[in-house]
């Protein structure tokens, strides 16, 4: 069976791209430019198209509103896809059967699509678990969310503008590793910090402003990139050396806790 998107090549192209998640990460002392895998798992539901990407750490969701997709999946290399997309302008067909051709006017391309991402059960559990969290009715309920036999126990929304402000201070260390520590008191005295250390001697710290916060304490260290991935306001969700939860209207990231050794 082939399936037909009508799309505008540069909104496929982000949507694609943003999943890599390249950017720096931990290396030591240092940091190193890397991404997740290559690969980006589309699925289209009738209403958005989703992609998604993972490795062993790290597990990340997008989307952008599609409307009148028939149910599909399928996976792409992103960066031989991207390739073949900069050649495009304006709105394109994508006819997704078994391969991806993407045509505009009187210029075509085919593009060999891949049989399996390398980390198929970790997009299985972030499919199901966005498919919750996107519900009027969760399989937790009314509380925060689970993912596997994480319940989470902070709930905080901070803006885009502020989680990119605070990474960037941290980013002077250079080492692409962020601690949150969230003190929950009597309100207003609720306090949410971000640092990031190399050594005892070498630290930047930096107080994270929020507009709503409720939960328990929480202290989680986790590694690599994530603030250029979110836009919108994010929802934060943490518990003590638990993976990190950022969500927002269309975007998902889990990323696993740094456990010092």
């Amino acid at each position: 069976m082939v399936m037909t998107i009508e799309i505008e090549v540069s909104e496929f192209q982000d949507l694609i791209e943003s999943v890599a998640l390249k950017g720096k990460y931990n290396s030591g002392d240092t940091t190193k430019n890397g991404q997740l895998s290559n690969y980006a798992w589309l699925i289209s539901d009738g209403e958005y198209l989703h992609a998604y990407n993972a490795d062993t750490t790290t597990i990340c969701a997008a989307r952008v509103q599609n409307e009148g997709i028939a149910t599909a999946s399928w996976i792409v290399d992103i960066e031989k896809t991207v390739k073949y997309l900069k050649a495009f302008s304006g709105e394109v067909t994508l006819l997704v059967g078994d391969y991806l051709t993407i045509s505009h006017e009187t210029t075509t391309a085919k593009v060999p699509l891949v049989s399996e991402h390398p980390h198929n059960d970790y997009i299985g559990r972030i499919v199901t678990f966005t498919n919750d969290m996107r519900s009027d009715n969760p399989s937790w309920g009314d509380g925060l969310p689970i993912f596997g036999t994480t319940q989470f126990e902070a709930e905080i929304i901070v803006s885009e503008d502020e989680l990119k402000r605070v990474s960037s201070v941290c980013d002077a260390v250079n080492i692409a590793r962020y601690k949150f520590e969230f003190n929950s008191t009597e309100e207003p005295d609720d306090t949410l910090v971000m640092s990031s250390t190399k050594t005892m001697n070498e630290t930047i710290d930096t107080s994270v402003a929020f507009t709503i916060a409720e939960g328990d304490s929480a202290t989680v260290e986790f590694n690599g990139q994530f603030a250029k991935f979110l836009n919108g306001a994010v929802r934060l969700y943490l518990k003590d050396d638990a993976p990190v939860l950022f969500v927002t209207t269309n975007r998902l990231l889990l990323k696993a806790p740094y456990l010092s050794r």
